[in-house]
């Protein structure tokens, strides 16, 4: 791998796109983006199904919000537990078991829908399902990042990480929106099936068949959890992002959870209106992705963290004043950028603050306080 630096990596944008150099990382990055835009495609068409179905209903808005607790509550039973996994176990082995089952429950999905039976419980039942799946998937799938690019360009590769998640959530909506029109929820969970298999043919080819890393003893499941708590509340760095990240999820998490909400009862519109607000923050999360590219390496990464939270705070309150469909998008869009902005420097200082012997429990204490905050901020809403 050559030290110097070519003009590419001179531009702001180079610096990131730089790392697609390496082989392994493109691969499970096209992979990952695929996959990711048919999750958020069924996503929406999850929301739009339960949405639809309970038009009068005077407990819609409780409806969808048990929706999302349902699709991110397991992350609070299984977030921890899941981190030790990560770390006893053959890591691309663990992915491809887990994303394998993903598929399988998609599918079920999309079957229980083309035969007329995907009511709001059996939807929010097959959501909780895949939450179990997400919440043991999360620590991994995070971890296998590091192994597949120099620790130097850890960054760059985190921040197109962000990239193409959020690339996923500007299309997925669009496309839930589209097909959702023209076929029914149902033609969306099926399109979310099939994007499981290029992402398990890129985990086959890209991910490293690496045992899990040596341990001096064998110790229980109990003491290698409190071993990770111990790590995340004795390190100042990892223990004050894990407050911030759960207290900002917790409070930030209606803005999302009730969007389909928003749509129908205040701005008049319909799964296209929806679907183009969710491609509003997916839109503003790349737009943040790239403008922080463009920070100097000087300023402290730990100062715009708060910053930019309170910028997201501030969105949030004039989104709940709009009652205008474009003047809402154009918020929505300001409030992806600050949300990239809060948590993806969270993200990269977590993982550099990491081991790779706890790197798996590490990140489960980061999952744990924010997509443990969002579930929680749902109930609250």
């Amino acid at each position: 791998m050559p030290d110097r630096p070519n003009l590419l990596s001179r531009s702001a944008i180079g610096r990131p796109l730089g790392v697609f150099r390496h082989r392994p990382f493109l691969i499970f990055w096209i992979g990952a983006c695929i996959s990711n835009t048919g999750n958020w495609t069924e996503n929406a068409a999850q929301s739009w199904a339960v949405t639809s179905q309970t038009i009068g209903n005077p407990h819609q808005g409780l409806l969808v919000e048990i929706l999302q607790f349902a699709d991110f509550c397991p992350v609070l039973l299984l977030a921890l537990l899941a981190g030790v996994i990560s770390d006893r176990v053959n890591r691309k082995v663990w992915l491809i078991t887990l994303q394998g089952l993903a598929c399988a429950l998609g599918a079920g999905l999309a079957v229980s829908a083309f035969l007329g039976r995907a009511t709001p419980w059996v939807v929010i039942t097959f959501t909780f399902l895949e939450g179990i799946v997400w919440a043991l998937n999360g620590p991994v799938f995070l971890s296998v990042v590091p192994s597949l690019v120099p620790r130097a360009e850890l960054s760059p590769a985190l921040a197109l990480n962000s990239v193409q998640f959020n690339m996923a959530r500007l299309c997925g909506p669009m496309l839930a929106a589209a097909l959702i029109g023209a076929i029914g929820v149902a033609g969306a969970f099926t399109f979310n099936a099939c994007t499981f298999l290029p992402l398990l043919i890129a985990l086959l080819l890209a991910i490293p068949n690496a045992p899990a890393p040596p341990r001096a003893k064998q110790v229980s499941v109990y003491d290698d959890v409190r071993e990770g708590l111990k790590f995340v509340w004795t390190s100042p760095g990892t223990r004050r992002l894990t407050i911030m990240g759960m207290m900002f999820m917790f409070l930030a998490a209606p803005l999302q959870g009730l969007l389909p909400v928003f749509a129908q009862s205040v701005l008049k519109g319909g799964p296209g209106l929806f679907g183009l607000m969710l491609s509003a923050i997916g839109l503003g999360s790349i737009l943040g992705a790239f403008l922080l590219s463009c920070i100097p390496a000087y300023y402290p990464r730990h100062h715009l963290i708060p910053l930019a939270m309170c910028v997201f705070a501030a969105i949030g309150l004039l989104f709940s004043l709009s009652t205008t469909p474009a003047l809402s998008l154009i918020i929505l869009v300001a409030s992806g950028c600050f949300w990239l902005l809060s948590l993806n420097p969270s993200n990269t200082a977590n993982q550099l603050l990491a081991t790779d012997a706890n790197r798996g429990r590490v990140l489960s204490v980061m999952l744990l306080a924010q997509q443990g905050g969002m579930p929680l901020g749902h109930l609250f809403a």
